[in-house]
């Protein structure tokens, strides 16, 4: 699966799979600890990593989001292609000098690169979940508009101190140590395989309730969630 993710002349199908199968594996890792020293044992170094990336990823957010009673009131909406997003995530960091890993793997925690599509508890509002208090003062264009929130993200981390203490500006973001967790995690992994972006943005929704994980397919509520079988993890 990694191996089929970090070939770039791998075709779109071929990343989808690949990168849907890691992200159920990976599931599985998170829901069935026993597993995880015999199967990390035998994975190459990048799929490992990848790996270890995922379970202190999940960990992380298992901490800052419980499970809950029912399904959110959300729609799931297919994103931009990988190649558009890409590029929005580089003009973002070309302009204010925030690296683009840390960009994508704030939405890929916030919405999944945009698929999700409501309002969060608190509030927050588009692909970067931005409150409307802080979108007023960051924010140019529309909230709900990718290119628009993905440079306002930027700006904000910019603001805040990013290009010199990028943990900080992440605290700022959303002010939890886990959240920070998560985004440092993937977004390194980010950096030291820019491929790995390919694998992240086709991950669909998992969503963790006390009854089970559901996937929530594009579509949704429309289409109807997915319960996942047990030991596979949001």
């Amino acid at each position: 699966m990694q191996a089929a993710i970090d070939r770039p002349s791998a075709v779109t199908a071929v990343l989808q799979r690949a990168a849907r199968a890691q992200q159920f594996e990976f599931g599985k890792l998170v829901g069935h600890p026993s597993y995880r020293r015999p199967v990390l044992a035998q994975l190459s170094p990048a799929a490992r990593s990848a790996a270890l990336t995922a379970l202190r990823a999940a960990a992380a957010l298992a901490r800052l989001v419980p499970a809950e009673r029912r399904l959110p009131r959300w729609r799931i909406q297919q994103p931009p292609t990988p190649r558009v997003l890409f590029r929005y995530f580089v003009a973002a960091a070309t302009e204010y000098q925030i690296p683009w890993p840390y960009l994508a793997a704030i939405e890929l925690v916030e919405t999944r690169m945009g698929r999700i599509h409501g309002l969060s508890p608190a509030g927050a509002q588009g692909p970067m979940q931005f409150m409307p208090a802080t979108w007023a003062e960051y924010g140019k264009g529309s909230i709900n508009n990718q290119h628009d929130a993905i440079m306002a993200a930027a700006r904000f981390l910019a603001a805040n101190g990013g290009r010199r203490r990028i943990a900080n500006a992440l605290f700022r973001y959303n002010p939890s140590d886990s959240y920070v967790i998560a985004v440092e995690s993937y977004a390194r992994e980010m950096r030291q395989d820019e491929r790995s972006f390919y694998g992240y943005y086709f991950w669909q929704v998992l969503y963790r309730t006390v009854k089970g994980t559901y996937l929530l397919p594009v579509g949704y509520p429309r289409v109807r969630a997915k319960r996942l079988p047990d030991r596979v993890a949001g």
